[in-house]
């Protein structure tokens, strides 16, 4: 199975069981209902064909689905993926190459230089490495130099 299908599958298993909430289906109501319409005693059972007659008839029925009920549960995915700050024009060419020296470390995320920043800082480190000062962010990249030539990464 395709990696769309799987989603749309357990897209539509979502959608019948917030019907059966919805509606205030009993089991056996909804086991009924699954069997008659779709000819399988579980919804996991049911091929496309048989979880659109079983989600059709739970719309006659009076289920309205939400807008954003099945698109997140089908990705599983949160809703928005958080933002890294801009920089300071002073700081932009230090965080420039902080994030070459990431890259030559082998595409290393922005999160381990954040992760430095909480080691080198502990209580006062902001959240991101974007944030810290001016002789904070040498720091860092004096830290990625010294890893890059422990690896023997390319410094230039």
């Amino acid at each position: 199975m395709s990696k769309l299908a799987r989603n749309h599958r357990n897209s539509d298993l979502v959608k019948i069981h917030i019907a059966k909430k919805q509606l205030g289906l009993s089991d056996d109501e909804y086991r009924a209902i699954l069997s008659g319409r779709g000819g399988a005693d579980s919804a996991k059972d049911l091929d496309h064909a048989g979880r659109q007659r079983v989600l059709d008839y739970f719309k006659t029925r009076g289920f309205k689905p939400k807008a954003g009920a099945s698109a997140s549960a089908s990705t599983g995915a949160s809703a928005k993926r958080p933002v890294r700050p801009t920089p300071s024009a002073d700081a932009l060419a230090l965080v420039r190459r902080i994030r070459a020296q990431l890259i030559s470390l082998g595409r290393l995320p922005d999160e381990y230089a954040d992760g430095i920043v909480k080691q080198m800082l502990q209580e006062d480190a902001p959240q991101f490495f974007e944030w810290c000062s001016l002789p904070d962010l040498g720091r860092i990249s004096q830290a990625l130099t010294y890893q890059q030539k422990r690896e023997g990464a390319q410094t230039q």
